[in-house]
C-alpha cells in the first residue's frame, strides 16, 4: 500500500527505523484498556485498545485490534497493530475511523520517554470488509509542532474537510506527557482526504486537560469539548477550525475521564459520559435535541464504580468510543478495571432508547464482554486458609523474656541464620499501658534451631547513655533496619503520654558481630515542607495543618508505624500520630537518620484514621490501608498518583468486617500480602476481639484471594512480615484473653522460585 502521508519530522521517522520492534506476548497481558470501535457498511465490527507491560505508561505498551463478523457476539483474538521499539518507544491510545471513501484508519500515538519524541501515527486498510483485510505500513500523521497527541476520531465537516482533535505543545515535553499545563488544544484540518494536515488553534484551559473532541453544529460552527478536572471545557470555531474562541468551562460534569460525542443520523447529538457519578461510575448515553444546549437523563449503560487515580476499587467504567451504523444501531465500547478484570465491554442501543431512558427498541445489549484478562488463581483449588493458618501457628515460638508480663508491636530483620527482633515490653501487667515501665529490647533468634540466643536491652525510661539521658517516659514502638553487613539501626520513641512535653524519636546502632549496642543514642530528624527538625509531633502536626488538617494537636503518639519498604532503591514507610489520628507516607533518607514527609492522608476526619500500611501498585499509584476508630471501625483505603496528594479514604469490598487494629501491606516476589484484623466472634466463647487475622494475596492490589486465616483464642495481632532466604518470616503479638503479653516468631511460608 502507498503511504498517504509524509512525516513532518524526519528525525523522528529515522529514529523509528533505527530501533528494532519488540514483540509482546499478548497471551500474557496483565492489563488492558482504552478501546475504540468502528462498523463497516457490511456489518463487520472492529475494536482497538492497548496493553503490554504491567501498566500505562510503560515502554512495552502495544496497540491491538480485534474484529467480529457475527454482530458483535464473538470477537477474534487481539492482534498487534503497532509494536513498541527497542529505544523505549511505546504505542498507545488507538482509535478507529472509517473515512468517506470507506477506508478504515487505525490511529495511535508513539512516545519515547527519554528522547522526548511524541507523535501521531496511522495505518490504513482500503477494504476492511475483505475476507483477509490488508493493512498498509504505519506512517506519521505529522504536525509542525514539537509535541502532538490525539485520542479521538476525526469529524467530516460540511465542506468536505476533515477535522482531527489534537492536543499539542510548542515545546518538547518530558516524560510520557499527560496533563502537562504546557499542552494546548486545537484541530488538525485536512483538505486532501488525509494526505496532509495543518494544525490550527492553541486553546488553553484553567487546569491541564486532555482528550478533546469536535462536532459541527447546525449553524456551521465547530464545537470542541475538552476533558478537564471537574467539568468539560469548550471552544468554538466559526471558520471551520482555523481560529477558535478562548476556552471556558461548561456545566457538563466529569470525573476527569474521556467522554464521547457524535452527531446521529437524526441530527441530534449523542454524548456518552459519566452522569450523576461517584468516581468513574454511571457511564450514560445522553441525547440533545437542541445542539448541546440541554441534555436528557439518558440511558444508563453501566453503573459500576471503580478504579481510577482518585479512588480504587475493582471495576471502574471509562473511556467510551463508538459509532452509529447504517441501520441506526449505536455501538459503544468502553473499559472496566484495566489492571484488575481488564474488561473491554460493548453496549448496543438505539436513539429511541436514549430518549426514553430504557429499552423500548428491544435492541439494547449492555455490559457485553469483548475481551477480559485471564489471570489464573494464585492459590490451588480448594485452598483452606484456616488450615494453612493453623499449620503456621503450630510452629511459632515465644521470644519475649520469661519476666515479661506485657509485650506488643514487634519488628524484625533477618541476617544470615539469625532474626533480630525488637519489641516493647513491661514486667508489670499484660497489655501496653504500663507507662514509664515500658521499655524496648532486641532479641536474637537462631532460625535454624528456632531458639532465643540473647535478649539485649535497648532503651528504658530515664536511661543514661554516653551522650544523652532519656527523659522519664515510656519507651515505645521500636523499629529496625539493616544498615550494612555489620550494623542494625533500631528506632524507638520516648514519651510521657501526658501531653506536657513533646515526645521524641531516637535511634541506637547495634553491632551484628558482637551482639551489642553502641553506647550512645541519637535524635531522629523529621523533614517537612518547613525544614528539618527533631522528630516530634509538633512539627508533624504543623505540616499537616498546612495541608488542611484541622484536628487538635497532640504532643505524643508520633510513631514509625509501618514496616520499612524498599521500592526502586528508596526506603518508604507510613508514620502516624495515633491520638491525633494523623497519617503520612514518608521516606527514610540514605543516612537513615531523617524521616521526610511526602504526603498526608487523614480524610475522612470523622472516621479517625490511625495506623496504616502503604505500598505502591503495579500502575505506579500508591495505596494505603488505614485503621479507623469510629463508625463501624472497618478499614478504609486511600489512593495517590504521586504519594503527595491523597484521595479521601473509603472502604473496599475485599475487606469487610474489619476491626480497629494495625494492618500490614507488603509485596514479596511480585505478590502483595494484605493483612487485616477481622471483627468476628470466635467459637470458644470469647467476644469480638483481636483473635482473627486474615492475610490476602494479589497480583495487582485489586483482586484478592484469602491465603491465611489465623484464629487464636490467645489473640493474633500486629504481625510484621519480612522476606529472607527464600522464605517469609514474621513476628506477632499474642496474649491470653485477647491481651498482649508476648511476642511470637515463626515462618509464614517458603516461596517458590
Amino acid at each position: 500500500m502507498i503511504l498517504r502521508c509524509l512525516p513532518c519530522f524526519i528525525f523522528t521517522f529515522a529514529a523509528l527505523q533505527a530501533a528494532e520492534p519488540v514483540t509482546i506476548d499478548l497471551s500474557k497481558r496483565t492489563w488492558q484498556g482504552i478501546p475504540g470501535l468502528e462498523c463497516t457498511t457490511k456489518g463487520r465490527v472492529f475494536v482497538s485498545w492497548f496493553t503490554g507491560g504491567t501498566k500505562e505508561p510503560e515502554p512495552e505498551n502495544t496497540v491491538v485490534l480485534t474484529h467480529s463478523d457475527d454482530g458483535g457476539k464473538t470477537f477474534s483474538a487481539p492482534q498487534a497493530m503497532g509494536l513498541p521499539l527497542s529505544d523505549g518507544t511505546r504505542c498507545y491510545d488507538p482509535c478507529l475511523w472509517i473515512d468517506p471513501k470507506g477506508r478504515l484508519w487505525y490511529l495511535f500515538n508513539r512516545s519515547v520517554k527519554d528522547s522526548i519524541q511524541h507523535g501521531v501515527y496511522a495505518r490504513i486498510c482500503d477494504d476492511p470488509d475483505a475476507s483477509a483485510p490488508v493493512w498498509g505500513a504505519e506512517f506519521r500523521v505529522g504536525f509542525d509542532v514539537p509535541f502532538s497527541f490525539r485520542m479521538n476520531k476525526p469529524t467530516v465537516l460540511s465542506n468536505g474537510e476533515w477535522a482531527l482533535p489534537v492536543v499539542h505543545a510548542l515545546e518538547p515535553l518530558a516524560a510520557w506527557a499527560g496533563f502537562d499545563p504546557k499542552q494546548v488544544f486545537g484541530a488538525a484540518i485536512s483538505t486532501d482526504e488525509g494526505k496532509t494536515w495543518k494544525l490550527h488553534g492553541a486553546i488553553k484551559t484553567a487546569k491541564a486537560g486532555l482528550e478533546n473532541m469536535i462536532v459541527e453544529l447546525k449553524d456551521g460552527r465547530l464545537w470542541m469539548l475538552i476533558r478537564t478536572e471537574k467539568v468539560l471545557w469548550e471552544s468554538y470555531s466559526s471558520d471551520k477550525g482555523r481560529t477558535w474562541t478562548a476556552g471556558k468551562p461548561t456545566s457538563i460534569a466529569t470525573p476527569h475521564s474521556r467522554f464521547f460525542i457524535r452527531r446521529l443520523a437524526s441530527g441530534n447529538l449523542l454524548l456518552v459520559n459519566h452522569y450523576k457519578f461517584t468516581g468513574r461510575s454511571h457511564l450514560t448515553a445522553q441525547l440533545s435535541t437542541d445542539d448541546g444546549a440541554t441534555w436528557n437523563d439518558g440511558l444508563l449503560l453501566d453503573e459500576r464504580g471503580g478504579q481510577n487515580y482518585s479512588n480504587g476499587v475493582p471495576g471502574g467504567v471509562s473511556y467510551p468510543d463508538g459509532v452509529q451504523d447504517k441501520n441506526g444501531l449505536i455501538w459503544i465500547t468502553y473499559d472496566r478495571g484495566r489492571n484488575s478484570v481488564g474488561e473491554i465491554l460493548l453496549a448496543k442501543f438505539r436513539e429511541e432508547d436514549v430518549l426514553a431512558g430504557k429499552d423500548v427498541s428491544g435492541a439494547v445489549v449492555l455490559k457485553q464482554v469483548i475481551s477480559k484478562l485471564d489471570k489464573p488463581s494464585l492459590l490451588p483449588a480448594n485452598w483452606d486458609a484456616k488450615r494453612a493458618g493453623d499449620e503456621v501457628l503450630a510452629k511459632i515460638i515465644k521470644v519475649s523474656a520469661p519476666q515479661v508480663k506485657g509485650a506488643h508491636d514487634a519488628d524484625l530483620v533477618l541476617v544470615g541464620e539469625r532474626a533480630f527482633i525488637v519489641e516493647h515490653d513491661n514486667d508489670i501487667k499484660p497489655g501496653h499501658g504500663a507507662g514509664k515501665a515500658q521499655y524496648c529490647v532486641l532479641t536474637v533468634v537462631n532460625v535454624k534451631t528456632m531458639s532465643v540466643e540473647r535478649v539485649v536491652p535497648m532503651a528504658k525510661s530515664a536511661q543514661a547513655f554516653a551522650n544523652e539521658t532519656l527523659p522519664a517516659g515510656a519507651c515505645f514502638v521500636p523499629r529496625i533496619i539493616q544498615m550494612n553487613d555489620t550494623t542494625l539501626r533500631c528506632f524507638f520513641v520516648c514519651e510521657d503520654q501526658s501531653g506536657k512535653r513533646q515526645s521524641q524519636t531516637w535511634y541506637r546502632d547495634f553491632d551484628i558481630a558482637s551482639l551489642t549496642f553502641a553506647p550512645d543514642i541519637h535524635r531522629v530528624k523529621l523533614k517537612t515542607s518547613d525544614g528539618t527538625f527533631d522528630m516530634q509531633p509538633q512539627y508533624f502536626y504543623a505540616d499537616a495543618a498546612k495541608h488542611g488538617f484541622k484536628q487538635p494537636a497532640k504532643a505524643f503518639g508520633l510513631y514509625l508505624l509501618d514496616a520499612f519498604k524498599v521500592i526502586d532503591g528508596k526506603t518508604y514507610l507510613a508514620i502516624n500520630n495515633f491520638p491525633g489520628a494523623q497519617n503520612a507516607l514518608a521516606m527514610l533518607n540514605e543516612s537513615r537518620d531523617t524521616i521526610e514527609v511526602i504526603g498526608h492522608y487523614n480524610e475522612p476526619a470523622q472516621r479517625r484514621l490511625t495506623e496504616s500500611s502503604v505500598n505502591r501498585l503495579p500502575d505506579g499509584t500508591w495505596m494505603a490501608i488505614c485503621r479507623t476508630e469510629s463508625g463501624d471501625r472497618n478499614y478504609v483505603f486511600t489512593r495517590s498518583k504521586d504519594g503527595k496528594t491523597w484521595a479521601q479514604g473509603e472502604p473496599r469490598p475485599f475487606v469487610s468486617k474489619g476491626s480497629n487494629s494495625k494492618p500490614t501491606f507488603d509485596k514479596f516476589n511480585g505478590i502483595y500480602y494484605l493483612g487485616w484484623q477481622e471483627a468476628t466472634r470466635i467459637t470458644d466463647g470469647h467476644g469480638v476481639g483481636r483473635y482473627i487475622f486474615n492475610i490476602d494475596i494479589s497480583r495487582d492490589g485489586v483482586n484478592w484471594e484469602r491465603k491465611y486465616r489465623f484464629e487464636s483464642a490467645d489473640s493474633f495481632q500486629y504481625p510484621t512480615l519480612r522476606q529472607h532466604g527464600g522464605s517469609i518470616w514474621f513476628t506477632v503479638t499474642q496474649g491470653t484473653g485477647g491481651s498482649t503479653d508476648r511476642i511470637m516468631f515463626g515462618k509464614l511460608e517458603d516461596q517458590k522460585r
